[in-house]
């Protein structure tokens, strides 16, 4: 992909979850959605994609650290990936956009849409785990909007597609993580109906 395509990529993705947050009902932000979270907590940690890119960029990294999307998982499951942790920083991020859901992905999507026009590709991102250019890292965040965004569409009930260009970047970040974490033919194997995946399968655990 270009980084042209790239920048695009990620924005389709976050119009997609603005789209479903805007179809959650009223009553709908307390249902159950992941694990820990109800549907708000998740509408809020998926709102992060967009709120790290403001605040990583903010204060530029002095170098490069991890050159591609998935060194970036790699080594926050080493540590950030914490699942206490996570879940935390989601409902906290839930209570930010309590008072209007609607109102605040939507702003915030406009917000990094127009920050994304100031920064150049070669960017150096502050992440958490490393100096990252930011079209290297704008793929971790299509990742996250769109795997989240079809958590939150289940488990509200909302009957919305994925754009086919977020689908594939995150098809391949997770067949990439599958490979350097050992899955690989393990995952093969199930979605070519060549072996039943055991139960609770992930390559992110």
């Amino acid at each position: 992909m270009s980084g042209q395509d790239i920048r695009e990529t990620y924005l389709e993705a976050g119009e997609f979850f603005a789209k479903v947050v805007d179809q959650v009902d009223i009553d709908g932000w307390e249902v159950p959605a992941l694990g820990e979270w109800c549907a708000r907590d998740l509408t809020g940690h998926t709102y992060r994609s967009f709120t790290t890119i403001l605040s990583y960029s903010a204060k530029p990294g002095d170098k490069v650290d991890l050159e591609r999307p998935v060194d970036y998982f790699l080594t926050a499951f080493e540590g950030l990936a914490d699942p206490k942790q996570v879940a935390e920083r989601g409902r906290a991020a839930g209570l930010e956009i309590i008072d209007d859901p609607r109102m605040m992905v939507r702003g915030f999507a406009m917000y990094v849409k127009n920050k994304l026009e100031e920064l150049a590709d070669d960017h150096i991102m502050a992440t958490p785990v490393g100096g990252m250019r930011l079209i290297d890292y704008l793929p971790t965040r299509t990742f996250e909007l769109i795997i989240h965004t079809m958590d939150l569409a289940k488990a509200v009930g909302v009957d919305d597609q994925p754009p086919e260009k977020g689908m594939a970047a995150t098809l391949e970040i997770l067949g990439q993580i599958a490979l350097y974490r050992g899955r690989a033919s393990d995952l093969v194997f199930g979605i070519t109906g060549r072996g039943g995946l055991s139960d609770g399968f992930s390559v992110l655990s």
